[in-house]
């Protein structure tokens, strides 16, 4: 849950308890909560200054959206946990992820320096047809490609004994 979130959850903690209802009549539009008897607490009065038939609908459904607060705050607060919860999972899930993938490619590095070396070992020459063997065996080094799948510009070696070339 972000902070920004929690911070506002805070906030909205101890308002009056739902269920709030709203007290719909022409002109004045009330939302109260805690009916007991002819007794209730007032939330809100949604008044008009002028008497606008016209837009009765939208004090009404105005009055209707503020009575539903203690409803939509408590579907936000179930919402806010469910989503920390899923985001705690998935920041465990990445790290599981990444650390096998690390685990993997330690492994695939060992691989292929482990292929080089016998290569280097079986042609150990700076004979031309040596470095070509070598060449080929480097290219073929299936620890290599599958580094080179998943990390290209880690894998990328252009030392002495991959290219051929004099240094």
């Amino acid at each position: 849950m972000t902070e920004a979130t929690q911070d506002l959850l805070a906030r909205l903690a101890g308002f009056t308890p739902g269920p709030w209802d709203a007290a719909l009549e022409r002109g004045c539009h009330g939302i109260v909560a805690s009916i007991l008897g002819d007794e209730f607490n007032m939330i809100a009065l949604i008044g008009n200054d002028t008497d606008t038939p016209d837009r009765e609908p939208m004090r009404f459904a105005n009055a209707a959206i503020i009575a539903a607060a203690p409803d939509l705050h408590r579907i936000a607060t179930e919402q806010a946990a469910e989503i920390a919860r899923l985001f705690d999972a998935l920041t465990t899930a990445i790290a599981t992820a990444e650390a096998q993938a690390k685990t993997a490619r330690d492994a695939l590095v060992e691989c292929r320096d482990d292929l080089d070396a016998y290569s280097q070992n079986e042609y150990p020459s700076d004979h031309p047809v040596h470095m070509r063997y070598r060449q080929r065996d480097y290219a073929a080094n299936p620890a290599r490609i599958a580094l080179a799948m998943i990390q290209p510009t880690d894998t990328s070696r252009t030392d002495a004994a991959i290219t051929g070339e004099q240094t």
